[in-house]
């Protein structure tokens, strides 16, 4: 085992939305305190509280949202994650409050448990030049809007022309966000420790195009040929702008990697089988 922080700092987030969020928060936040590692909390949900105390780690209760609006509030400067789960599926979190009173002190000291996943770098200029940078650690979504036309997208691997898709969008996943959108759209499964990247159409307008996996320092880039007043990129389901035509996306591997604290006692497999019952007939 290797040891992480001699002291090590953590700060408490909650979804105040969630059920029985409330008492959570209270027994670990007063848990952490008497252990003297408390540095900081917030039950209401917003997440830039995190940057300012420098934690750590970070425990956040709630569900998969939660955990990737952390995150994406700590942009390039990302520290590990205890998710703690409050919501029905919550594929990212890994731990019950009862597991992690049980396995903090294991947390701290063995830096093996903190799976270190890629995230992409988002690039988005307008054909007027304006810019817009975010990050992905799930996935950066094209996706149509209202009035629901289909957009136009042409698609660059490495500078490459690779196709044009007509379709309701786009999806740029990382592995981590192999099982969200891009699995309930088709897309492959990867486990985290495979870096790559995916890409998958929504809804193509050609029997052609399937998802297809590119190497994870491949850079993406979109150039949008067509698109309707609602159309938008989307990152993680919690950052939207606005795409107009003429815009250009580029995407590609983050020097920073999203690191999330992996419960000893689970592995990927059982996640799998678990929470998405991968594999298991449906009764």
């Amino acid at each position: 085992m290797s040891h992480i922080h001699p002291t090590p700092r953590v700060f408490l987030i909650g979804n105040a939305q969630k059920p029985n969020a409330l008492a959570a928060f209270d027994r670990l936040g007063k848990w952490l305190e008497q252990r003297g590692v408390l540095v900081g909390s917030d039950l209401e949900g917003k997440p830039e509280t995190v940057i300012g105390a420098h934690p750590d780690f970070v425990m956040a209760l709630g569900g998969d949202g939660t955990i990737l609006a952390v995150g994406q509030a700590m942009q390039q400067r990302q520290a590990p994650i205890i998710g703690v789960n409050l919501g029905k599926l919550g594929y990212l979190a890994h731990f019950s409050v009862d597991d992690v009173e049980r396995h903090l002190e294991h947390i701290f000291s063995d830096a093996s448990l903190v799976s270190r996943r890629m995230i992409l770098d988002v690039l988005i200029t307008t054909a007027g030049g304006q810019i817009s940078r975010g990050i992905a650690i799930n996935d950066c979504v094209i996706r149509v809007g209202e009035p629901f036309r289909t957009v136009g997208l042409s698609v660059q691997v490495d500078d490459h022309p690779v196709t044009t898709i007509v379709s309701d969008g786009l999806i740029i996943a990382t592995p981590t966000g192999s099982t969200a959108h891009n699995m309930a759209c088709g897309g492959p499964i990867l486990f985290p420790d495979v870096d790559a990247i995916i890409l998958t159409p929504l809804s193509p307008h050609s029997l052609t195009h399937r998802p297809v996996v590119v190497g994870p320092d491949a850079k993406v880039s979109i150039a949008v040929r067509q698109t309707s007043s609602g159309a938008a990129v989307v990152l993680d389901g919690q950052w939207v702008s606005p795409l107009p035509g003429g815009s250009s996306i580029t995407i590609r591997r983050s020097p920073s990697a999203f690191q999330l604290v992996e419960n000893p006692e689970r592995r990927s497999w059982d996640l799998l089988v678990q929470k998405l019952r991968w594999g298991q007939a449906l009764t």
